[in-house]
Formats: structure tokens, C-alpha cells, sequence
């Protein structure tokens, strides 16, 4: 597996960003990762749910961009076309990582043989000066940003997890044809837990800002209407008829 490397606008200075690389890689994203601060804006367009980091268990929040492993309909014809893009996406084919020069300090990284470089075409990742391209330096800012958003995002989810408000469910696809597909290991907000929750939680929900991303995700569901929109549109020859969310019985949030 590749390794992230520092970001040299001398050993690096010939690498070119390819035009298309950008929606290639949105276009294979299922699961967008998202940070706390996105989830009002990001639910306007997308279902947002919580899952697991396979790597190492963590919760993850995430934007569902497709039923399908490897895709996303919010791609269309090689260009994104939704109102709001994740900044997970924005900031490709860069990485915050640790800086190997000195402790407890950040760096932007890349992957060296990711299909997003070339080195015979498209847009110059440095100029004739060694300065940052416009791209590039979005995506600085975004990434030194995020060191921040991905503490509050951490805290998030474990408050969310501590009230037990994180509710495992499946989304159950129903085809015309009649076969079923079954979308496992996401998680929503529990209304019930919501709801039974005491005024004074409620109330330092509201004052971290935690309480207006929880309902955001909440009403973030019923944008499945429109990802099943969008599917339909492009499996015009079988398509999905009924989707059904049902509570993972076999599941817990914990």
C-alpha cells in the first residue's frame, strides 16, 4: 500500500493535477467522510449517517452518495452536481498528515502514484517560483482547518454515543424485478432516545452547537428520496421500487 509523503514544491515541482481527477475519485466515493461543521449544509443534499472506521473502529460521519459499492450519483457526465461538495472531497489529492521534520506539527502529504498526477498534462501543482497553485492552496487552508473540526467531529460522536442517541439500521432495496439488496452498518439518530433526553442535556446540546447537527442529520434522511431519484434515473432497466429502513436488530451501537 502506498504511504503518504510530504508535499516538496522542489522534488514535487513537475506534478501536474489531471483535469478529470477530481470527479473520478468523487464518482467512486459511496461514503463521503464529512466533520461536524458540514453536516447542516451537507444534509441539504445528501443522507447523513454514522458508521465504523473498518481500520481501527472509530466512528466515522459520512454522506451516502450511492447504494452501489464504488459510486456516486451525484457525479453526472464527469461533473459534480450537487449544491454542496465534502470537503474530503475539495481538498483531493491532499492530505494533512504528520510532519516528519518536527513532533507534534502537520504537513499537507500526498500519495506519489495516485492517477490524480500526471506530469504531462493538466494543471501545474506549483508555478515556475515554486509557489502553490490556487488548488493547492484551498486545500492547504481547508486541511489546516480540519485539525480543528476533526477534535469537535471526535467529540461529536462520542457525546452523541454516550447519550445513546446512535441507532443502527439497514436500509432494505426492493427492485423491480424482485430481487432485494440490503444496505448494512449505518447508523442514524435515535428520536426516541432524543426525545426522552432531560431538559438541562437538551439544553448543553444546544449550547456546543451539537443539538443543530443532530437534527440535521435527522432530516437528513429523507434525502434517500432523492439518492433513489437519481438511481432510478440510471438503472432505468431495473429500478429500485421500495426502500425500507428498519432497525438492526442484530446490531448495537456500541
Amino acid at each position: 500500500m502506498s504511504t503518504l509523503v510530504e508535499l516538496s514544491n522542489t522534488l514535487h515541482k513537475e506534478l501536474k493535477l489531471r483535469e478529470s481527477c477530481l470527479a473520478d475519485f468523487a464518482a467512486s466515493q459511496q461514503l463521503m467522510r464529512l466533520r461536524v461543521p458540514e453536516v447542516g449544509k451537507a444534509a441539504t443534499n445528501f443522507p447523513l449517517f454514522f458508521s465504523r472506521n473498518q481500520q481501527d473502529g472509530s466512528w466515522v460521519l459520512s454522506a451516502l452518495g450511492s447504494f452501489e459499492p464504488m459510486q456516486n450519483v451525484f457525479v453526472e457526465q464527469g461533473r459534480w452536481n450537487a449544491i454542496y461538495q465534502p470537503i474530503s472531497l475539495q481538498t483531493y489529492p491532499f492530505y494533512l498528515m504528520q510532519s516528519p521534520k518536527a513532533e507534534n506539527s502537520y504537513t499537507i502529504g500526498i500519495l506519489e502514484t495516485s492517477d490524480a498526477f500526471s506530469k504531462d498534462s493538466g494543471e501545474a501543482i506549483f508555478d515556475s517560483a515554486g509557489r502553490a497553485s490556487m488548488h493547492l492552496s484551498k486545500a492547504k487552508n481547508l486541511l489546516e482547518a480540519s485539525i480543528k473540526q476533526d477534535i469537535d467531529t471526535y467529540r461529536f460522536m462520542k457525546e452523541a454515543e454516550s447519550l445513546g442517541l446512535i441507532k443502527p439500521i439497514d436500509l432494505q432495496l426492493i427492485f423491480e424485478d424482485g430481487n432485494t439488496q440490503n444496505i448494512a452498518g449505518l447508523c442514524t439518530i435515535d428520536e426516541d432516545k432524543l426525545q426522552s433526553l432531560t431538559t438541562e442535556t437538551i439544553s448543553a446540546l444546544n449550547e456546543s452547537g451539537y443539538l443543530i447537527a443532530i437534527h440535521a442529520m435527522l432530516l437528513s434522511i429523507y434525502q434517500l428520496n432523492l439518492l433513489l431519484r437519481k438511481h432510478n434515473e440510471r438503472n432505468a432497466h431495473n429500478k429500485i421500487t421500495q426502500l425500507k429502513i428498519e432497525v438492526a436488530k442484530d446490531r448495537v451501537a456500541s
